[in-house]
């Protein structure tokens, strides 16, 4: 008795066994034999009768012979959107005071007397501004330039990632606008150096002769503004070279949120 029971237990449950499975495009399976032709719908014969399903809910068929018939293709998931990149921070340089410049004897003056100012964040150039032309009328019998903020006569130059705007004249003061990649925004050792060329334009040798430094704290996605203040000092010519030229200051007055 107990091994007709096993028998019979086996013969009942082979069909499930062997038994197809319809994948449903909603993720539901049934399991059944599908008979018939497919057309507009798969009818899937189960232990409690025929089940009608529409082809269009089907999304394949596993055959119990292990071929697989796709009937849907289903769709490929919505790309995760990329997260929208940092928005950028920006430096604004307000400049006021005096006028840096150089004068030279004719006789001694270097082959490029172009004058530069370079902006570095620690350490790093990121921007420059070089003026070329000469001010002769500022001192008759002498090489002479001074250092102009119009967007006319510089050469602006800035590292990569960063866009540097003209030199803008509000109320008396320059503003030098600058936009920085996100990744530069945090306390930052700010350094501005007014520049003199040791060599001529072809390979350039840029010296120090007037330095300001500070600390500042650039805004993430926002505006940093930082004063420069500059003072002459002393500055004077001689018949062969500036005098003093070191009195000459430029002064970081701290730096507060850009309106």
């Amino acid at each position: 008795m107990r091994a007709a029971l096993a028998v019979l237990a086996l013969l009942l449950g082979a069909p499930l066994l062997r038994a197809d499975v319809v994948v449903l495009v909603n993720g539901d399976r049934v399991t059944g034999r599908v008979i018939g032709k497919i057309t507009r719908r798969v009818r899937v014969q189960t232990p409690y009768g025929t089940l009608v399903i529409p082809a269009d809910k089907v999304e394949r068929i596993r055959r119990d012979d292990g071929n697989e018939e796709v009937l849907n293709v289903p769709p490929a998931p919505d790309p995760t959107p990329a997260p929208p990149p940092p928005p950028p921070t920006a430096l604004v340089l307000v400049v006021s005071g005096h006028t840096f410049w150089q004068a030279w004897d004719p006789k001694v003056a270097p082959a490029d007397p172009s004058l530069r100012l370079e902006v570095r964040l620690d350490d790093r150039v990121i921007a420059s501004y070089t003026d070329v032309n000469l001010d002769p009328e500022d001192l008759p019998k002498a090489v002479v330039n001074s250092f102009v903020f119009s967007p006319e006569r510089l050469f602006v130059s800035a590292a990569a990632g960063i866009t540097v705007a003209p030199p803008e004249l509000v109320s008396g003061e320059i503003r030098l606008p600058l936009t920085l990649p996100a990744e530069l925004a945090g306390r930052r050792e700010l350094r501005l150096a007014y520049q003199v060329n040791d060599a001529g334009s072809a390979a350039a040798q840029w010296r120090d002769v007037v330095l300001a430094a500070g600390e500042v704290a650039l805004a993430p996605g926002g505006a940093t503004r930082v004063r420069v203040q500059q003072d002459r000092g002393a500055m004077e010519y001689t018949r062969r070279r500036m005098r003093n030229v070191e009195t000459f200051r430029a002064t970081l007055l701290g730096d507060s949120p850009a309106p």
